[in-house]
């Protein structure tokens, strides 16, 4: 096997582990001793990879049911951004925000 597939593998399974911790990036850098700049190549190398064929990675949302509880919707980016208080008056707002980042 040739150290570039090696070296594909081993960034693939960094970044689908860190896809699965919940955690920011920068924090999961810190947690698995990884050089933040290196992991941000890699992550944008397989993002990318990743990308629908028109370019897109959003998808359409509608809220379901209005409820008090609407506040507590969030989202998590990949990037570990969190926006949080998400609701029926805010969702333009949000949407412009994820469309922006």
């Amino acid at each position: 096997m040739s150290t570039n597939t090696v070296l594909n593998q081993t960034w693939a399974a960094h970044i689908e582990k860190w896809r699965s911790s919940g955690l920011s990036a920068k924090a999961f850098c810190e947690q698995e001793r990884l050089v933040y700049h290196q992991f941000g190549y890699w992550r944008q190398k397989f993002s990318s990879a990743d990308e629908s064929p028109n370019g897109s990675k959003l998808v359409s949302v509608e809220l379901a049911t209005p409820s008090k509880q609407a506040r507590d919707l969030e989202i998590l980016l990949p990037n570990g951004v969190l926006i949080r208080g998400i609701d029926a008056g805010n969702i333009p707002l949000v949407t412009s925000l994820v469309a922006a980042l």
